[in-house]
């Protein structure tokens, strides 16, 4: 401190033209030193402390959080993946236990969790450390959580899947056997109950026989809502007791197809010799 104020109080002497006297020394010496005292001082050890109190808290934050990330499994703790699948097991017996009543429920319940602890060797104290573990760091139970959803979707389509294909197959072999009923009946009906039909052929008519015989009985065809005009009877003449048709008289006008034009008066052609 003292050879920096030296250099200060030299520094001023050197600028100014007329040397400084001895009291304009003391007098710059005493304003120095209280300004370093009062000012200078305080700062730097606030300066000091401030980084230091800072560096301290960089240290123990650190440590802090290496040992929460370096924190050792316990002895027993089952693997991620192999609690992704005790945990997909527990899931599927929750799910299975839900839909039972409450007294059926209660017989099973015991067994059916000993048979997955079984499964895994492990009983119901290591499955609660192993869940105290693991749900214990929120970053490593939202993974394994996401991996047992991943595997109960991917149960439920292959389910859906299985059913959609055995609901399928049921579905046909009833209309199979739908079919062969039928048909057995319809032999029957021809064999013993023979009735005279007294129903007119029509489009509709040939139409249900046709899709009944090939089986298409569920198939909703096309019906037009224009149905064809029946044909006109006869109408009978009451005055000369002679019976005539109505014909339906067409838009476009009849072709009426012309007479040959004869030669009454025949005229006689004479024949006249050839010139050589």
């Amino acid at each position: 401190m003292i050879s920096s104020l030296d250099f200060v109080l030299e520094t001023a002497t050197r600028v100014t033209p007329i040397g400084l006297r001895s009291t304009c020394k003391d007098s710059i010496f005493a304003a120095i030193l209280i300004l370093e005292v009062v000012i200078i001082m305080p700062f730097c050890n606030f300066v000091q402390t401030y980084e230091m109190q800072r560096l301290i808290l960089i240290i123990l934050s650190s440590f802090f959080l290496m040992i929460s990330c370096n924190r050792s499994k316990p002895k027993g703790t089952l693997s991620e993946k192999t609690m992704v699948d005790l945990m997909t097991d527990v899931h599927l017996v929750d799910g299975y236990l839900n839909t039972l009543p409450v007294d059926s429920t209660r017989k099973v319940i015991d067994g059916l969790y000993d048979e997955v602890f079984e499964k895994y060797g492990i009983d119901s104290v290591k499955f609660k450390e192993n869940i105290a573990y693991y749900l214990g760091n929120p970053i490593v139970s939202k993974e394994l959580y996401a991996e047992v959803t991943k595997k109960l979707n991917a149960y439920e389509d292959d389910y859906r899947r299985t059913d959609s294909l055995k609901n399928a197959r049921v579905s046909d072999s009833i209309r199979v056997v739908q079919r062969f009923e039928r048909l057995k009946e319809a032999a029957r009906r021809l064999i013993l109950e023979v009735d005279v039909d007294t129903i007119p052929l029509t489009y509709r008519v040939h139409q249900k026989d046709f899709m009944d015989g090939a089986g298409l009985y569920a198939i909703q065809t096309y019906q037009p809502t224009i149905q064809p005009s029946a044909p006109e009877k006869p109408v009978a003449d009451e005055s000369n007791g002679e019976t005539t048709k109505k014909l339906q008289v067409d838009s476009v006008p009849r072709r009426i197809r012309p007479n040959p034009i004869r030669n009454t008066t025949p005229q006689k052609v004479e024949a006249t010799p050839l010139e050589n």
